[in-house]
């Protein structure tokens, strides 16, 4: 299974781009991860399906939130995309 990370400077950041990707129906998980996807140490991330990728960058980008930086994740493995 392969899925995207899109990862938030803050809980609130998070929660904005979780309702636009839920107002867009794509679904998401809110997750809290370490500081291997974060470099200010503890951050939150969401996790995207990946054939919801373009309908998830596609939807923040029309409600102008940018994720810090996204990964894709591919058995186990995360490599960070360019959005």
């Amino acid at each position: 299974m392969d899925y995207y990370l899109f990862t938030a400077r803050s809980i609130t950041h998070a929660q904005q781009m979780a309702r636009a990707l839920e107002r867009a129906g794509v679904g998401v998980r809110l997750r809290r991860v370490g500081g291997g996807f974060t470099k200010n140490g503890c951050g939150y991330t969401l996790q995207v399906a990946g054939r919801k990728y373009r309908a998830a960058a596609d939807a923040l980008r029309e409600a102008g939130l940018r994720p810090v930086k996204v990964f894709r994740v591919v058995n186990g493995a995360s490599q960070e995309v360019m959005t």
